[in-house]
């Protein structure tokens, strides 16, 4: 549905208050009411059909074999000596005489798919948006990633609206957004959110480091909710500032989108009009302003899992 109101959020919040003043949320597709331990909230539940590319496990060992600095003491100049003197893979380092033990440590973590430990140990070497944390996240499977994204009242210390949350399978993506109808659901929102996550998941996220998680620990403080979140975390924000800063205006989600996949979307309500559009869903009881924020909600998801597909492809490794 388009509403030719293009960089106009309030005539856009006027005319879907009007196309949907007579309609409720049972009257949208892929919803309904969910009861979990801590009350009840709406979901919505959705696929997208897409191919979520990664590299094959062969290359991605290699690669973390061959780079000898992940070794505390090697450096650059270091590394080179060491492979001139025929040190040339972290195996090689086994029979090293200052180098064997942490080379051994490393590689058990390898050989056991310890994923966790293995990105802790490259983020003591390397930075977070290093290629190497990228390549790691291949040996997840698509099937351990938990896209995710959140919408909120503000920046701090105020209730969250929406969180959607999207699971890699066979077929492409499942997409699961809980709503809070009214602000009491929080607590609800953030269990349903919560039981996607097991051991082995990774976060994918864009600013999720600095935005996304803070928010959602913040929220299960305040609810005394007693659950951690996982602390493997793939912020593709930082990776796409480092493949594509210098191609684009900017590395903002929807500028990615536009330049990488030719994706603009219409009717978008602009993130700083979150709050405002379902505060007045919340007044009015009108549900038409809460249809473009479960719309660019669920988008920026789905870009999630595009952005990672193609920063996999873009690896120069």
């Amino acid at each position: 549905m388009t509403y030719e109101v293009e960089n106009n959020p309030q005539k856009l919040k006027e005319k879907l208050l009007e196309d949907y003043q007579d309609k409720s949320l049972e009257d949208l597709e892929y919803g309904e009411e969910i009861d979990t331990k801590c009350g009840s909230c709406y979901r919505f539940t959705t696929h997208e059909k897409l191919e979520i590319k990664t590299l094959k496990e062969k290359m991605v060992n290699e690669c973390l074999i061959s780079d000898l600095k992940l070794i505390k003491g090697i450096g650059e100049s270091k590394e080179r000596k060491l492979k001139s003197d025929g040190f040339t893979s972290l195996d090689d380092l086994r029979d090293h005489p200052v180098y064997s033990t942490s080379a051994c440590e490393f590689l058990e973590k390898m050989e056991t798919s310890d994923i966790c430990a293995l990105s802790d140990w490259i983020s003591t070497r390397y930075s977070p948006s290093h290629p190497l944390n990228l390549l790691l996240s291949s040996l997840s499977g698509t099937e351990n990633m938990l896209f995710m994204d959140i919408e909120t009242l503000g920046l701090k210390d105020v209730p969250l609206i929406l969180i959607g949350v999207a699971e890699g399978n066979e077929d492409g993506l499942t997409i699961n957004q809980y709503l809070l109808r009214n602000l009491k659901e929080e607590k609800a929102a953030l269990e349903g959110f919560l039981s996607h996550q097991n051991s082995d998941n990774v976060y994918v996220t864009f600013n999720g480091r600095s935005f996304d998680v803070p928010f959602i620990k913040s929220r299960m403080r305040f609810h005394h909710l007693k659950k951690s979140i996982n602390t493997q975390h793939l912020d593709l924000l930082h990776f796409s500032r480092r493949q594509w800063n210098d191609q684009l205006p900017n590395c903002r989600l929807q500028t990615l989108e536009k330049h990488l996949f030719g994706v603009e979307r219409c009717d978008d309500v602009p993130s700083s009009k979150v709050p405002d559009f379902y505060l007045t869903y919340r007044e009015t009881g009108n549900i038409g302003p809460l249809v473009p924020i479960i719309e660019h909600n669920r988008e920026d998801v789905v870009t999630l899992a595009r952005i990672l597909s193609l920063l996999h492809q873009c690896s120069d490794f």
